[in-house]
């Protein structure tokens, strides 16, 4: 091939990557000039946000509160009427413990109170007590469950014998589930107790709403990692839902939310000089126009803009140096990007924020 043809296709080759940047980055149609200034080759649109927020996302795990139950006295079982994996609701009789001792502990107690009554004041009292021990030690021959929930285990049988020690049941309130999970150290100072959670049960496509109802004041180390525990409530009723003790989440902790307000990104805002915030605004003709703005709340990409924007309003963002330079190496070829020195704008447009 002769050299002539080797520069005349380099050139080709040349002039159409020129022609597909140009289609790329270049608005369709003419540019138009506003009073202010006319668009840079390279620009963003980006229309303000009006409610933009933040969040932290961690893995959590589902866990429901159990509670172990114990007789309140001691004797021989007499009827088990539960088993595991049995519902059973608050109150409900579980088992029963021997009570002819117990009647007649009552019965002697009775009548020594009926006896004390022709006796000093104080000797009464005393009676009385003794007599409300008794009927309460007879109550107790009866375990009841003190929370609704699953049966998830019975570690007694009939006629064993058994202590107030003895774990006799363990209950899973299904009704009472949490998730626990646990945030990096360096996002303790975004949280706090009350926020708003997203959990999102991928495997059955299900989101619920929670907030975070406990923060440790302790940190752990897990897997070489300082992290702080949490706990997160749900928010309404899960029963309906196929959420058991011990499956995962995902955990959105809303961190920032900025409802019926003005944002943009902050790639957008240029600093003016003596430190004023300026971003530049689409004007109605087509060009651009740089608006002096105040600042408020930020999430990790957006920041609020408090005065200068109107929520209909359309911001320019344009590209940084070094965005500039990844353009230059990637397709080796140099292009022009206006700079744009920013100049103090009057105030104008409306007013965002709360």
């Amino acid at each position: 091939m002769k050299k002539g043809t080797k520069i005349t296709i380099w050139l080709i080759v040349i002039i159409a990557i020129v022609v597909v940047l140009a289609f790329i980055f270049v608005p369709k149609g003419k540019t138009k000039s506003s009073e202010t200034g006319s668009l840079p080759t390279i620009y963003l649109k980006y229309p303000v946000k009006t409610d933009v927020g933040d969040s932290i996302e961690v893995v959590g795990t589902v866990q429901a509160s159990t509670k172990v139950v114990a007789p309140k006295v001691s004797g021989e079982i007499l009827e088990i009427y539960v088993e595991k994996g049995d519902y059973v609701e608050e109150g409900q009789l579980l088992a029963k413990i021997d009570d002819l001792q117990y009647q007649i502990q009552y019965l002697n107690a009775l009548n020594d109170y009926e006896a004390s009554l022709n006796l000093g004041e104080r000797m009464k009292q005393v009676k009385k007590l003794l007599l409300e021990v008794a009927q309460k030690n007879l109550e107790y021959t009866n375990i009841i469950a003190p929370v609704s929930g699953i049966i998830s285990a019975v570690n007694i049988s009939k006629k064993d014998l058994v202590g107030t020690n003895t774990p006799a049941f363990t209950i899973v309130e299904d009704n009472n589930l949490k998730v626990k999970a646990a945030i990096d150290e360096i996002d303790i100072p975004l949280i706090k107790e009350g926020m708003e959670v997203t959990v999102d049960f991928g495997s059955i496509d299900l989101k619920l709403p929670g907030r975070i109802s406990w923060i440790s004041p302790t940190a752990v180390i897990d897997m070489g990692i300082v992290v702080i525990p949490i706990e997160i409530d749900f928010e309404g009723d899960t029963g309906q839902y196929p959420i058991i003790s011990g499956i995962t989440a995902d955990v959105e902790i809303v961190t920032l939310k900025l409802e019926n307000t003005v944002a943009v990104p902050k790639d957008a805002i240029q600093e003016g000089p003596e430190g004023i915030k300026i971003v530049y605004r689409l004007t109605s003709e087509g060009g651009m126009e740089p608006v002096q703005v105040q600042i408020g709340r930020e999430t990790g990409k957006m920041v609020e803009i408090t005065s200068g924007l109107n929520k209909d309003d359309i911001v320019l963002i344009i590209p940084s140096s070094q965005e500039a330079r990844r353009l230059i190496q990637q397709y080796g070829l140099t292009i022009s990007i206006p700079t744009i020195t920013p100049t103090v704008p009057s105030t104008s447009g409306g007013r965002g924020g709360f």
